[in-house]
C-alpha cells in the first residue's frame, strides 16, 4: 500500500505504531512496533494497556 501511495506522494513514509505489546503466544511483553522478537511475527500481539486486560490462560 505504501507504495502505491509513494507513487503520488513521493516522499510519503509508513506509519508505525510504537506501544506497549503483549504476545499471547510466548507470554513477552516488550515496547515498540507490534513484532516480537521472541516468537518473530506480530500475530500474537496485542496492545497492552493495563495488567487486568491481559488474561493468562
Amino acid at each position: 500500500m505504501i507504495k502505491r501511495l509513494q507513487q503520488f506522494v513521493p516522499d510519503a513514509l509508513p506509519v508505525v505504531r510504537k506501544a506497549t505489546w503483549h504476545c499471547r503466544q510466548c507470554h513477552h511483553d516488550y515496547y515498540g512496533e507490534q513484532y516480537c522478537t521472541n516468537c518473530q511475527t506480530g500475530g500474537f500481539s496485542i496492545p497492552r494497556t493495563t495488567q487486568e486486560e491481559i488474561c493468562e490462560f
